[in-house]
């Protein structure tokens, strides 16, 4: 099989595209390919040849080999198909890289609503943008009961009758608190530069929200678990022991991929989610996400955003994953199944966010001029969510060919693919 995977940026403001393709052949030993670029596809000709001392060895001019092939050789053929979502300028490939079994070029693409590569035909009513944020929608309502249980192994954690009268959304961490209220609450005898800063401190019917993690005082857990927990910055289940969420003063955050709400004996989760399966990855891409659509709100085009997720382990253990947003729309046309059995290769398109990241398990000099800019948005995320979210974009980079991975001690990923 000549093609196993292909995976193309389609970058409709640079009139590019950048076409990744892995392939089942070794290009060090079989150097038989031709490529061909036309305006609605592009043509792959392999040209199988079992007799080694005709094999031809120059991939210096890619449309030269097709004309060494004899009659003798088997050809075989794919075309991929890029009609349905632009138009190739022929001949335009650049940076083309054959890397052993992976091929890697540059395209250059037509205007989508007219004019030539120098002037393009711009709509006047292009406004909605390309992808949609899911709204987070709760599973807990005010003045219902419900128990909180460990999601490892279902332990109530809270007290039994649990009721709240106040859900609240939090504002993100990165607002000044002092512009949540309508007037000062520091002592600073009306110097703001000194206001004391201000701690929230939920009532014991208070229900404080955001992202995927919610903030509840502590006299609705139960006292087992408290105790258990007295002496230590992380939650933990006092049964399995399972990370629970965050403990400060008399308030404890909980994850929702780490705890669940028990409501007239069915269990589910605090926030909805589409899988229970996923729902670390889910809950991880979720921040992302979001975190980037608040930093880009009032913004008319994407601007990169950086975000740390911050994991604490123990008390002075603390991890980062340091994140860049490159692209949060970036189209990407990819094969529809699984494995390509057919000549005739069909794309499909879906929008996703290109990142760079990188994982610091430690406070170091990065990590602290990361979080020392006042541009860059922080938030803590669950162990759970780490370890998993941090194998899903190991797993995404892989879409690309390895000599495409990094750039400047950080990795090549993106969500959702």
């Amino acid at each position: 099989m000549l093609i196993k995977n292909i995976f193309i940026e389609l970058r409709s403001r640079l009139r590019s595209c950048n076409v990744f393709i892995t392939t089942g052949v070794d290009f060090t030993k079989n150097c038989n390919l031709k490529i061909s670029i036309q305006a609605n596809c592009i043509v792959l000709n392999y040209y199988k040849d079992d007799d080694r001392s005709k094999r031809r060895d120059s991939l210096s001019s890619i449309e030269s080999l097709s004309d060494c092939s004899s009659d003798d050789d088997e050809e075989v053929s794919y075309v991929i198909s890029v009609r349905e979502f632009c138009q190739i300028i022929p001949n335009s490939m650049s940076c083309l890289k054959i890397d052993k079994s992976t091929i890697s070029f540059r395209i250059l693409t037509e205007p989508k609503n007219g004019g030539n590569f120098y002037k393009e035909l711009l709509l006047t009513n292009n406004l909605e943008t390309t992808t949609k944020s899911n709204l987070l929608k709760l599973n807990v309502t005010v003045g219902e009961e419900l128990k909180i249980t460990c999601a490892n192994c279902s332990n109530v954690v809270s007290n039994t009758g649990v009721k709240f009268n106040r859900i609240l959304e939090l504002p993100t961490a990165n607002l000044d608190m002092t512009e949540w209220f309508c007037h000062g609450h520091g002592h600073s005898n009306g110097n703001s530069s000194q206001a004391e800063p201000i701690n929230l401190q939920p009532n014991k019917t208070d229900f404080l929200y955001r992202l995927t993690f919610f903030v509840v005082n502590n006299t609705i857990l139960a006292e087992k678990t408290n105790k258990f927990n007295s002496k230590r910055e992380v939650y933990h289940c006092n049964r399995c022991l399972a990370w629970l969420g965050l403990k400060n003063k008399d308030t404890v955050k909980l994850f929702n991929s780490e705890v669940k709400i028990q409501q007239n004996n069915v269990e589910k989760c605090v926030f909805a989610v589409k899988s229970l399966q996923n729902i670390h990855t889910n809950d991880f891409i979720y921040t992302i996400e979001n975190v980037t659509r608040e930093f880009n709100l009032g913004f008319q085009y994407t601007v990169m955003c950086k975000i740390i997720l911050e994991c604490t382990i123990s008390a002075s253990k603390k991890q980062f994953l340091l994140i860049w947003v490159m692209d949060k729309e970036l189209q990407v046309l990819r094969n529809n199944v699984e494995k390509i059995l057919s000549e005739k290769v069909e794309l499909q398109s879906s929008f996703v966010t290109k990142i760079l990241f990188k994982v610091e398990f430690c406070m170091n000099e990065e990590v602290e001029s990361w979080l020392s800019d006042p541009t860059v948005v922080s938030t803590d995320i669950s162990k759970g969510m780490f370890s998993n979210g941090l194998a899903h974009l190991q797993k995404m980079s892989l879409k690309v060919p390895e000599s495409f991975r990094n750039t400047n001690g950080y990795c090549v990923s993106y969500l959702k693919v």
